[in-house]
Order: C-alpha cells, then sequence, then structure tokens
C-alpha cells in the first residue's frame, strides 16, 4: 500500500476499511476513469486530507480496492509460499481455487475489471497498481514453485515465473472474455495438468 503517514499518528482499521468500502461503490458506480479522491472521500465520510493521508494517488487507492474486495470474495485465503505444513502443491491448489472462486463473484469480478481498464487508461498508474496489487500474488506464487523445486517436489527445471504468470492468467483470460463462469472447471483442469508437468517422478 502506498502511503503517506504523519509520525505517531496510529492508523484506525475500521476507517480505512470505510475509505475501502466507498472506494469500491464509487468505482462499480462511475468506472475508474469517473473515480476521484473527492468522490471517495464524501462517500466515506472524511475529508480528502485523510484519503491523502494514506494513498499517494488514485491508482494506489484502487489497488488497495481491489485487493480488499478480493479479501472480501475469498475469506480465509492463505498466500502460497508461507511457512505451511502442507506441501508446495497442497498450497498451489488451495490458492488457486479461491482465487478462481473469488472471479465468480460479480462485485469482485468487476472490480478486476475495473483495475484491468485502469491498467490499460495510464503506464504509469499500471505501474504503480502491478507494484501494489498484482506483484504480491505473483511473488507468492513464484515463491511457492522455488520451494516446491528445492524441496524436490517439483522439477529443478521448472520456469517459476512461467507457470505463475500461467495461473494467473488464466483466470483473468477467461474474465476479460466473459467465460468466467465455467472458470472453476477449467482452472482445476488447467492447475491438475500443470501439477502434473510439474512433479518430480518420486512425487
Amino acid at each position: 500500500m502506498n502511503e503517506v503517514r504523519r509520525p505517531g499518528r496510529p492508523r484506525d482499521a475500521a476507517r480505512d476499511e470505510a475509505i475501502l468500502d466507498a472506494a469500491r461503490e464509487v468505482l462499480l458506480r462511475d468506472g475508474y476513469a469517473g473515480l476521484s479522491m473527492e468522490k471517495v472521500a464524501a462517500a466515506a465520510g472524511v475529508g480528502k486530507p485523510t484519503l491523502y493521508r494514506r494513498w499517494s494517488s488514485k491508482a494506489a487507492l484502487v489497488g488497495d480496492a481491489v485487493l480488499h474486495s478480493f479479501l472480501t470474495a475469498a475469506p480465509g485465503i492463505r498466500l502460497p509460499g508461507r511457512p505451511s505444513t502442507d506441501s508446495s502443491a497442497q498450497q498451489l491448489t488451495a490458492w488457486f481455487r479461491a482465487y478462481a472462486t473469488s472471479v465468480g463473484d460479480p462485485r469482485h469480478a468487476a472490480m478486476i475489471l475495473a483495475l484491468t481498464a485502469a491498467a490499460a487508461e495510464s503506464p504509469h498508474d499500471a505501474e504503480s497498481l502491478y507494484r501494489d496489487h498484482t506483484r504480491a500474488q505473483h511473488e507468492a506464487v513464484a515463491s511457492c514453485l522455488r520451494a516446491g523445486v528445492t524441496s524436490g517436489e517439483f522439477r529443478a527445471d521448472v520456469d517459476v515465473e512461467a507457470v505463475a504468470d500461467a495461473l494467473i492468467g488464466s483466470v483473468l483470460y477467461q474474465l476479460l472474455t466473459r467465460t468466467s463462469s465455467a472458470s472453476l472447471h477449467r482452472t482445476e483442469h488447467l492447475l491438475v495438468i500443470l501439477l502434473a508437468g510439474l512433479r518430480t517422478p518420486d512425487h
């Protein structure tokens, strides 16, 4: 999250959530082009300086609003690659199912489409949105894959970046092509194929 905070001033989690909820409503109603910090501040009942103390730009606020929407659509989700007793394949499967399911939530799907529109509108915003939203998931998936390689669960020649791109991109592609109603079935099939190709013979 990009934020400018005054030293010693604690964050108010409830206020942050109210602002993110307001940003989501404005984004769903007016789209990225119609969203402004002024509109979000008014919808959340706070002053515009309050927003800028937390988010340095509209793109940063939208990135966090989409992440907040994702966590709402997939409560309890854990990013893969964190300390766990589960295998890398089990972590990837749990995350991927939750990720695909979240896209089936119409409101979250609309948020992702708004995020895509924001990235297409401005190269600068695209970089900010990737840095503040997409990169964390991509790096978590890649980290989980690397852990699987290190443990011997996955083949040593795995291109972890390409696999992470395939997993994340396949769900977004289905959303952008309006086939997200079949998302869970298709992503499950893709995951089975990928994991079969990644595993070493003794796994």
